[in-house]
């Protein structure tokens, strides 16, 4: 069973995470999301986020914002697992993380842009992606830039890559995902 926690988060470094959207996938699968208004009281959530990274391997659209951001609120999870991934059987990383920019940045090379919100209208996924919102969403969360309509769409873009390569794994989104790999 693979477990991937979909993240994003919205604020910054200087002023703080305002919100968070989760999106928890099971088998490539959505099988729940939670969003959080939290300005000036994220560090109330660290328990959940280390319940997520014990669960499962994290995932973000440019994954390095939101790694930068919980590494400077929680520097480590504490000892984890690695999931087959991580020599040892644990880490104290918060990674390793499925970045979909990346990924979509190797698999399908020469797109005009690899912004989330382009590559949702490059795959033609706004119709699924607008579903996936009503069911998840506020009215007034529907739309890019709130935390969890954006975690939803990194999730489908997840969701997508079956459509295109019959392989995937999460051995093969996490390989692409190494520095290694450029």
């Amino acid at each position: 069973m693979s477990i991937i926690h979909v993240i994003d988060f919205e604020g910054n470094r200087n002023l703080g995470i305002s919100e968070f959207g989760v999106v928890t996938m099971e088998n490539f699968g959505i099988k729940g999301a939670r969003m959080e208004h939290c300005l000036n009281f994220f560090e109330n959530y660290l328990e959940y986020f280390l319940s997520l990274r014990r669960s499962g391997i994290l995932a973000a659209h440019s994954a390095q914002t939101e790694d930068y951001l919980l590494r400077h609120h929680w520097p480590s999870p504490g000892s984890v697992p690695g999931f087959g991934f991580v020599e040892g059987g644990t880490t104290v990383s918060w990674g390793p993380w499925i970045d979909t920019k990346l990924v979509y940045r190797r698999l399908f090379k020469g797109l005009i842009s690899y912004e989330l919100q382009d590559l949702i209208a490059s795959f033609n996924l706004h119709s699924p992606l607008s579903k996936l919102a009503k069911r998840y969403c506020s009215f007034s969360a529907m739309n890019f830039h709130n935390s969890l309509f954006d975690a939803l769409a990194a999730a489908l873009l997840i969701q997508n890559l079956p459509r295109y390569f019959s392989n995937v794994s999460l051995q093969i989104l996490l390989s692409l995902c190494k520095p290694n790999n450029a």
